[in-house]
């Protein structure tokens, strides 16, 4: 049984952005300095859960969102209603409602479920997943190349997860000149205990902590995943 070569997106637990205005688009939190370079940040379905916390109360007493739990766990509804906001609280909104694309969120207003009106230095927090929206395995036997597209850039190319043509693509950024030791990571992922059918652990971003595998410290400061069937065939 062959292994697998498992692999973790650059990701903060969080991120968060203080208002400098009312309005409802956010950017400085959310861009390449602590999520991704775009191409690895544009899956709405990563964000896990979006808070809002109003630093003086004013401004958003017409807002409308509100955590409803139906039962203890795990149903969560969102309110419609109305809400008196209160300086300090923290609100949680629906992140299905928002827009999220090229590191760029966008607070949907008040009047719907999950809605909520900005006022200035409220400070809004996302929560990123931590499951398959930003990890992803392959068996060894899926290895097709390892590329330098340029001095500070290589690809690792996996079959597609779907079956098609087009090869799912894993990019790395890295310091100028480690190509070599890009290389050495995967050969000693693909060759650790051999036809044992274990997880083998390549790469690992999230909450800021980057780990390789046997301490190859190959310089990555990011990673991006490219499968085939984009954002559509990611999980959701």
């Amino acid at each position: 049984m062959e292994n697998y070569l498992y692999f973790r997106k650059n990701r903060p637990i969080s991120a968060s952005h203080t208002q400098t205005s009312t309005s409802q688009t956010q950017t400085a939190a959310f861009l390449v300095a602590d999520i991704g370079a775009v191409a690895g940040n544009d899956n709405l379905n990563e964000i896990a859960a979006i808070s809002i916390t109003s630093v003086d109360g004013g401004g958003t007493g017409h807002a409308s969102v509100l955590f409803v739990p139906a039962t203890i766990t795990p149903a969560v509804t969102y309110s419609s209603t109305a809400l008196a906001i209160a300086t300090g609280t923290t609100h949680w909104i629906n992140p299905a409602n928002q827009v999220y694309a090229n590191g760029i969120l966008v607070i949907d207003a008040h009047g719907t479920a999950g809605g909520y009106t900005l006022d200035d230095d409220d400070v809004i927090t996302a929560y990123w997943k931590t499951g398959l929206e930003t990890a992803f395995m392959y068996p060894v036997s899926s290895l097709k190349a390892i590329n330098a597209t340029s001095d500070t850039v290589t690809t690792v190319h996996f079959a597609s997860i779907l079956g098609d043509n087009t090869d799912d693509v894993v990019t790395f950024t890295h310091t100028a000149g480690q190509f070599d030791k890009v290389c050495k990571m995967i050969n000693d992922a693909c060759n650790a205990h051999p036809l044992d059918g274990r997880m083998i652990k390549v790469y690992d971003g999230h909450d800021g902590i980057t780990t390789y595998l046997n301490e190859n410290d190959a310089a990555i400061t990011l990673m991006e995943y490219a499968p085939e069937g984009g954002a559509a065939g990611m999980a959701t």
